[in-house]
C-alpha cells in the first residue's frame, strides 16, 4: 500500500511539474510578428531608445517587432540590467551573448563568433550599432594618442568583428561579407558605430578632433572656435547637472547619395558627442555629409550595399522629438528650451524625420517571421 501511495504522489508531482513547465514556456514564448532587428548592446537605454522610435511613430510602420539583442560577454556592462527590464514589462527581446575569445589579433577573419553572426544576420532584417566609448586604435593600426579613452575593448572587438563580416574590409579580401546573400539587409549606427563601421572595412581615425585638426588643446580654445564643438564642453568645467553632454551645430550634403537627398540644399543642425572623427574611409563607404566647414566626416554609405548608412550624429536621441524634454548646453540657458523649439521644421526637424522614414521602409522591404527558437 505504500509502495502504491508513494509511486501515486510521484506520478503527481511529475504531472503538475511537466504542466507547469508548459504553461511557463507558452506564457514566455514571444514571436516576431512583423519586424526583427538586432541590436548591438542592448543596454536598458537602448532599448528603451529603440522602443520610444518605434511607439512614438518616428520609426514608422514598424507597429511589431522583436529585438535580438547581442553582446560579447566580456563587455563592461551587466546585461542582467536589460533581463530584468525585458521580464519586467514583457518585451518581445531575446539576448544572445557570445562567449567566445575575441582579440584585435582574430577580429578580422574567420573566428569563433563567425557562426552567431551569420545567425542572427539570417534571422533578422536589420541591425543597429550605437554610441559609444573610443575604439582601441590598435584595431586600425595605429598608436594611442593621449586624449583617446579605451574602457571597453570587449565591446569594440565584437562590434568592429560583427561589422567586418557584415561588410568586408581591405584587412582581409578574401573574406565573403555577410550582405553578399542579401545586399538589402539595414544596416544603421551612430557615432561610435559609424566608426566602427568605417575601422571594420579597413578605414583610420582622427583620435582628437581639437588637436589634430584645429590644432587647439585648451578647453577655453575650443569654447571660441565653434566649429570644433562636436560634444558641449562647456560640461568640462561647469558643475551644472542638468548640462547634456551633447553639442548641436549643421551639416552639410557631399555628393549623390540617399543622406544628400535627405539633406538638400539646406544645413540641418544635428546632435552630436564625440572628439574622433573618420580619417580614411573604408572599403567601398563614400561621404555622404561633412561639418559646415567640410573638415569633418558627419555620414558615411555603403556604394554597393544600398541599405547601410552611418551617421557621425545621433539621429536616435530621444530629446530631439520630445517637445518636454529639456536640452541645457550652457548654465545660463533658458530651462524650457529643446530641439523641437530651437530647430523645428528645415532647420533639423525634418531632416531626422526623413532619415528615421527612410529606415522604416528599408526595414519593412522583406519581413521574416523569425522564432527565438533559433538561438
Amino acid at each position: 500500500m505504500k509502495k502504491i501511495l508513494l509511486m501515486f504522489v510521484i506520478i503527481v508531482i511529475t504531472v503538475t511539474s511537466c504542466s507547469q513547465s508548459s504553461e511557463n514556456g507558452s506564457k514566455n514564448e514571444k514571436s516576431f510578428p512583423n519586424i526583427s532587428v538586432a541590436i548591438v548592446n542592448p543596454t536598458v537605454a537602448n532599448i528603451k531608445t529603440f522602443r520610444y522610435l518605434v511607439d512614438n511613430k518616428i520609426l514608422p510602420d514598424v507597429d511589431s517587432f522583436g529585438i535580438i539583442g547581442v553582446y560579447h560577454v566580456k563587455q563592461n556592462y551587466d546585461f542582467e540590467h536589460s533581463q530584468r527590464y525585458i521580464d519586467e514589462n514583457n518585451l518581445a527581446v531575446k539576448l544572445v551573448k557570445c562567449e567566445n575569445e575575441l582579440l584585435a589579433k582574430n577580429i578580422y577573419t574567420q573566428n569563433d563568433c563567425s557562426n552567431l553572426f551569420k545567425e542572427i544576420f539570417e534571422q533578422t532584417q536589420g541591425i543597429f550599432f550605437f554610441g559609444g566609448p573610443d575604439i582601441p586604435a590598435e584595431c586600425f593600426n595605429e598608436k594611442t594618442h593621449l586624449m583617446s579613452g579605451i574602457s571597453d575593448p570587449y565591446r569594440h572587438f565584437f562590434e568592429l568583428s560583427f561589422l567586418f563580416h557584415l561588410l568586408g574590409g581591405t584587412q582581409n579580401e578574401n573574406h565573403i561579407a555577410l550582405l553578399e546573400n542579401n545586399p538589402d539587409y539595414t544596416v544603421t549606427g551612430f557615432c561610435l558605430g559609424m566608426q566602427t563601421m568605417n575601422c571594420a572595412t579597413g578605414g583610420t581615425m582622427i583620435q582628437d578632433i581639437p588637436m589634430e585638426v584645429y590644432n587647439i588643446s585648451t578647453v577655453e580654445e575650443v569654447l571660441n572656435t565653434p566649429e570644433a564643438q562636436h560634444k558641449n564642453y562647456n560640461s568640462y568645467f561647469d558643475y551644472d547637472n542638468e548640462l547634456i553632454g551633447y553639442n548641436f551645430h549643421k551639416i552639410k550634403s557631399q555628393g549623390d547619395n540617399i543622406i544628400s537627398k535627405l539633406i538638400g540644399n539646406g544645413e540641418p543642425y544635428v546632435l552630436s558627442s564625440h572628439h574622433q572623427a573618420v580619417k580614411k574611409t573604408g572599403k567601398d563607404l563614400n561621404i555622404a555629409a561633412v561639418s559646415s566647414d567640410g573638415k569633418i566626416i558627419e555620414a558615411l554609405v555603403h556604394q554597393k550595399y544600398k541599405h547601410v548608412v552611418g551617421t557621425q550624429f545621433h539621429p536616435e536621441y530621444t530629446g530631439l522629438y520630445d517637445k518636454n524634454a529639456k536640452i541645457k548646453l550652457k548654465h545660463d540657458d533658458d530651462e524650457n528650451q529643446n530641439f523641437l523649439s530651437l530647430y523645428a521644421g528645415e532647420k533639423g526637424e525634418n531632416f531626422h524625420r526623413q532619415y528615421w522614414k527612410m529606415i522604416g521602409e528599408w526595414l519593412n522591404y522583406q519581413k521574416k517571421q523569425v522564432s527565438f527558437a533559433s538561438f
